[in-house]
């Protein structure tokens, strides 16, 4: 559009209005307060503006200090887990071995070994509380095809129909979804 159509396009646009809408064109444009009102609000704007992006510079800090502690979280986990393991090492090449000076000497080193299993055992529940993982099955439950894998099947009628007799391979449930079936053996009648 040229200055020479946009002239007759405000001419004829003004042609259109009512003498209400022309005083209030002419008050607004003989009015130079119009400009420092503008300003004013640029201003105002600016400053706005600014606190957003301080708010924003504060939440990405806030943001990376949640990330890290969350990594700190997940490394105990790992340390815990890790020691979990090196103790469980150690207690298997710490086994007591039957030797030269009898069987009584062998029991209370098998004895102090159980007990430190056992410790080791806790440890294990505690790491897996703190990590939201359970076990899906032990012997004793139901057989269930959502959470269990049946690779052995046996027939004990002195045994209830349906019914874990060993787990073969753990699974996991993580957040009470299961991560992996448990591999197990089951007693199943045959009719």
């Amino acid at each position: 559009m040229t200055k020479e159509q946009f002239k007759e396009y405000i001419c004829k646009q003004i042609d259109m209005m009512d003498e209400v809408e022309i005083r209030e064109l002419s008050q607004f444009l003989k009015e130079d307060s119009q400009e420092e009102s503008i300003a004013e609000e640029l201003i105002i704007i600016k400053g706005e503006f600014k606190k957003l992006t301080k708010l924003v510079q504060l939440m990405q800090s806030q943001l990376e200090r949640v990330k890290i502690e969350q990594t700190k979280d997940e490394m105990e986990k790992f340390i815990s887990f890790y020691l979990f393991l090196k103790n469980s090492k150690d207690a298997l090449t710490s086994m007591p071995e039957n030797s030269l000076f009898g069987r009584a000497k062998f029991n209370r080193a098998f004895g102090a070994f159980e007990s430190g299993f056992k410790s080791i055992d806790l440890l294990y529940s505690d790491i897996m509380k703190s990590m939201n993982l359970e076990l899906s099955t032990k012997e004793g439950d139901k057989f269930d095809s959502n959470l269990h894998e049946a690779v052995e099947v046996i027939e004990d009628k002195k045994i209830d129909n349906g019914i874990i007799v060993e787990v073969l391979e753990e699974g996991f449930l993580y957040n009470s979804k299961l991560l992996n079936y448990a591999k197990v053996k089951v007693n199943r009648w045959t009719l």
